[in-house]
């Protein structure tokens, strides 16, 4: 089971998705906190306006500012935003425990249709030696002459359903494993 959880792509790409909700939720918080940004300017002109009085000459200057601004008055937009981001991420994580009950149940029905498969298998071993013994039997008897032409056919035509419906149950079983290592993600 925890190797299905861990291992399904879909599983994978839902616990992406509720890690970009937690950042959208970050992301929408932000608005909160003042925002502050750095620039920086270099300027190399010929006349370069920045002396005074203007020269005929290269010159370079350069300047650096910090800007800082907090919106005070959003009229609520920082709110709205981090509630919309915080009811997506439980959208989202409703939807992966969903999903991973999905999972679960996938993988709970492949391993049951697996073992069922496994005891089809072993009742159709047993149906199928009951049947060569019961064909090797009425065969010996009718060499001996104590049964009908029929009778051989219908322990012929048995022993060969019996083997019919054995090869059918091992296909059943190789299905069932291959299901149940998809289930599992492999």
């Amino acid at each position: 089971m925890q190797q299905g959880l861990e291992a399904r792509p879909e599983i994978k790409g839902m616990d992406a998705r509720v890690k970009a909700g937690e950042a959208g939720v970050t992301v929408a918080r932000s608005g909160w906190w003042p925002q502050i940004s750095l620039t920086g300017n270099y300027y190399y002109a010929n006349p370069n306006q920045r002396f005074q009085p203007a020269q005929i000459a290269w010159n370079n200057t350069w300047d650096v500012g910090i800007n800082v601004s907090l919106d005070i008055w959003n009229w609520g937009t920082t709110v709205h935003q981090t509630d919309q981001a915080q009811a997506q991420l439980a959208q989202t994580r409703e939807a992966s425990g969903q999903m991973q009950d999905g999972v679960t149940l996938d993988i709970t029905q492949a391993y049951l249709t697996l073992k069922q498969a496994r005891e089809r298998v072993a009742v159709a071993k047993q149906a199928v030696a009951r049947a060569e013994e019961n064909h090797r039997v009425t065969t010996q008897r009718y060499k001996e002459g104590l049964v009908l032409n029929s009778e051989m056919i219908d322990a012929l035509y048995s022993m060969t359903a019996a083997k019919t419906t054995y090869t059918q149950s091992l296909v059943d079983f190789e299905l069932a494993q291959a299901r149940l290592a998809k289930a599992v993600g492999e």
